[in-house]
């Protein structure tokens, strides 16, 4: 019999490649693309979360606050609005004094760019799915957010519907690479979600490892050495964004330590099993070496904050509880308060390539739809107090 080889494998690729279209397509029917569908409308209850402002008040606002959107009135003299005029309220409200500086997600004149590295060694930890997550509440709450696919699979990018590899528009590897990069402005793509931008992801960034071993070796573009890439081109488009998030591969590589140099933030996900606190602790032993001897050609670089995530977490599973507990006495502060919950709901929701704050209440039992919402908005949490006191802004309470 004839051994296997690239024909076949090319082959089954074709089959494959051929059978998630046509998945795709039946799921976004009539549509080709979810870009197609756009972004859902919000209640104003949901709007209220966003804006971290009473139900009640915010209701009292629209009806005197002069240029406020009136929004869709649907059956059941429900109103909705699309995001875009929930941040319009915003403005008028932070404007009008009625949201305090604490609370209002856009940087001010002074406050740095925060720019933040999702990293772990390990695979199946739900780093894209924290990041996707991450990028989508910020930017429901009004920030201005900026993903980063550092990732060759780049299903991050799948997530948010760009596809360099498909729609000929530029990468990450155009920035990155050392022969004829782009400017990070041209390779930027705006999504279907308000206030997500992307630079996708592509399998051309393995171009980049092997490019960067060879230049490391010959002594070339020394003036641009490759730890320095990410943060050099950041540089260029600082001003347009609140908050940059890089989603990483699980593997410790030239571009995933770039990225982990560029960042003021650091998000570390992992399970809670022994093994994967085994392979943390390898993790953050290796990070620690690695960045140090960067650290030595650029002094300056300091985390404003380090998290350590527990993801896919059971809490009735007692030995899962058991080790968060003994993490937490271990890492302290740096553990999250807040786990990302094991869910086949939100398993279901990615396998439509959609972010959980995409699917309306009512698509979902409201006490699984409840429990997952209040673990995703609990880490958003965390994350925005942390990018908050990074500018300077501390005890960010709820406006009245």
């Amino acid at each position: 019999m004839a051994g296997l080889g690239a024909q076949d494998l090319r082959r089954d690729g074709d089959a494959l490649d051929k059978a998630l279209e046509d998945h795709k397509a039946s799921f976004l029917s009539p549509r080709t693309r979810k870009t197609q569908k756009g972004l859902r409308s919000f209640s104003l209850r949901e709007a209220s979360g966003f804006l971290k402002m009473n139900y009640n008040s915010l209701r009292n606002y629209l009806k005197t606050l002069e240029g406020a959107p009136s929004g869709e009135i649907l059956s059941g003299n429900r109103r909705m609005f699309e995001l875009k005029e929930i941040h319009r309220m915003q403005e008028l409200l932070f404007a009008a004094g009625k949201i305090p500086l604490a609370n209002y997600p856009r940087r001010q004149e002074g406050e740095p760019l925060s720019i933040i590295c999702v990293a772990n060694l390990k695979g199946g930890v739900a780093k894209t799915s924290v990041t996707s997550s991450l990028a989508g509440r910020l930017a429901a709450r009004g920030m201005r957010v900026l993903v980063i696919d550092v990732d060759g699979q780049a299903s991050i990018s799948d997530l948010f519907d760009v596809k360099p590899d498909v729609d000929d528009v530029p990468s990450v590897y155009d920035v990155l690479k050392y022969e004829d990069p782009i400017p990070i402005t041209k390779a930027i793509q705006p999504t279907y979600f308000p206030n997500v931008d992307i630079l996708a992801g592509s399998l051309s960034m393995s171009e980049f490892e092997f490019e960067t071993s060879s230049t490391y070796m010959d002594g070339r573009f020394k003036e641009m050495p490759w730890h320095r890439r990410f943060k050099t081109a950041l540089r260029l488009v600082e001003d347009r964004y609140d908050v940059v998030l890089l989603d990483t591969p699980p593997h410790m590589s030239f571009s995933v330590l770039a990225a982990m140099h560029a960042a003021n933030g650091l998000i570390i996900p992992l399970s809670a099993s022994m093994l994967d606190a085994i392979s943390l602790m390898k993790f953050i032993h290796l990070a620690s070496d690695t960045l140090e001897v960067m650290e030595k050609h650029d002094p300056g670089h300091r985390f404003d904050f380090i998290r350590y995530l527990i993801t896919r977490h059971s809490p009735q599973d007692g030995p899962q509880v058991q080790l968060a507990a003994f993490l937490r006495t271990h890492l302290g502060n740096r553990m999250m308060k807040t786990p990302l919950l094991h869910s086949t709901a939100m398993l279901d929701v990615t396998n439509t390539l959609d972010l959980m704050i995409e699917v309306p209440p009512g698509d979902m039992n409201r006490k699984t739809y409840d429990r997952i919402m209040e673990s995703l908005d609990g880490i958003a949490d965390e994350v925005e107090a942390d990018i908050l006191r990074s500018w300077g802004r501390t005890n960010p309470a709820e406006a009245n």
